[in-house]
């Protein structure tokens, strides 16, 4: 059976992925986080080199995005969440939800189902669109809101997520981090379906993604 399989996610997933909307440039990577100080903000550089990677994978991806089984993630090995070190990435994937605007996205499984999701703009207006994307937004069948959320020298924006019809699908949480500097953004998608501290919240959301920029390679 083939590793690369068409981007296929629960609905609540695959609707906050495309509003992960980016472009793509072309960044120098950096050394591992033991060559350095702790970043006190901004995104680590190597991330950049995830977008490179999934072009050069997948040069004619198209809205739905392909992923890979077999493709080691390119951003984090290993995310702490929750508490927990997740290091069983099960695919990792590359999305061109818009025009121009390319996403890639590592799928973390157990012991909380967790996604880290780079997202870059090609220039100042694509940008401009991602800062607009980022946040609470209305949508059918679900119900969100926004918190800023402020650890050490950087802000985050952390969307809650819950589905009233579907108390299965739990409490989720997106917390984003946006980098002008880069024109990225990071986040991290934390499902709420899975095996969770009940007191997981958006400032915890906020502190576990930080503390994955500040050790990020």
């Amino acid at each position: 059976m083939s590793s690369h399989v068409r981007y296929v996610r629960s609905p609540p997933c695959l609707l906050r992925l495309v509003a992960l909307a980016a472009g793509v440039s072309l960044l120098a990577a950096c050394g591992g986080a033991d060559e350095g100080p702790a970043l006190i903000t901004g995104v680590p550089a190597g991330y950049a080199n995830g977008i490179v990677e999934g072009h050069e994978r997948y040069p004619d991806v198209g809205t739905t995005g392909m992923g890979d089984f077999d493709w080691d993630c390119p951003l984090e090995q290993s995310i702490e969440v929750d508490g927990r070190t997740h290091d069983n990435v099960q695919t990792t994937v590359f999305a061109q939800p818009l025009e121009g605007v390319f996403v890639v996205q590592c799928d973390f499984y157990k012991p909380t189902s967790a996604s880290l999701i780079y997202t870059e703009a090609v220039d100042d207006a694509a940008y401009d669109d991602l800062v607009e994307a980022t946040g609470a937004y209305e949508q059918q069948g679900n119900v969100q809101t926004e918190t800023s959320v402020t650890v050490g020298e950087r802000e985050f924006v952390v969307v809650r997520w819950e589905y009233p019809t579907n108390e299965a699908a739990g409490i989720g949480y997106v917390a984003h981090y946006l980098d002008e500097s880069t024109r990225s953004r990071v986040s991290l998608d934390v499902d709420g379906s899975g095996d969770r501290s009940e007191a997981y919240d958006e400032t915890q959301a906020a502190h576990d993604l930080a503390a994955i920029l500040t050790g990020g390679s």
